[in-house]
């Protein structure tokens, strides 16, 4: 009755832990959509030409998309890939558009997750530099603490 109780025990801790990883990861993917969705809305107001619109939500959903698989695939295989957009299960969008120098970039990162992040947090600085992402900063801090 004793080994009954330890493997029980156990069984339902590695169950626990489980779908604990499992919650984490729909968060994670959630807080990113939620982020690039509140980001494309401010958007909206904006008054700058449609093509740099247009452009900024484009990479914006690429690197969401990037930073998403790139995740995934660090936890399955430790996030070894010799070009953007090869090597992975997961579904990408774009990623053969982001322009060479992103793709040398994120390539030669040996952190890529962060490079990527980086990068997409550049790009809602220059975004909102530039007038595309037209909204007060204190709501645009918003898309920086997701």
């Amino acid at each position: 009755t004793f080994a009954f109780f330890v493997v029980a025990f156990r069984t339902t801790n590695a169950i626990n832990r489980y779908a604990d990883a499992a919650r984490y990861l729909h968060s994670l993917g959630a807080k990113w959509f939620d982020t690039a969705s509140t980001l494309i809305a401010f958007c909206r107001v904006s008054e700058a030409p449609a093509g740099k619109i247009e452009m900024f939500q484009q990479v914006l959903v690429r690197l969401v998309s990037l930073l998403n698989a790139l995740c995934l695939d660090s936890l399955q295989n430790g996030g070894r890939c010799d070009e953007v957009g090869s090597g992975f299960r997961f579904e990408l969008l774009g990623s053969a558009e982001l322009d060479s120098e992103t793709q040398d970039e994120i390539i030669r990162s040996e952190a890529k997750v962060e490079c990527v992040f980086q990068i997409a947090q550049q790009l809602i600085v220059d975004a909102h530099k530039s007038g595309v992402l037209c909204i007060a900063p204190p709501i645009l801090t918003r898309s920086f603490q997701e």
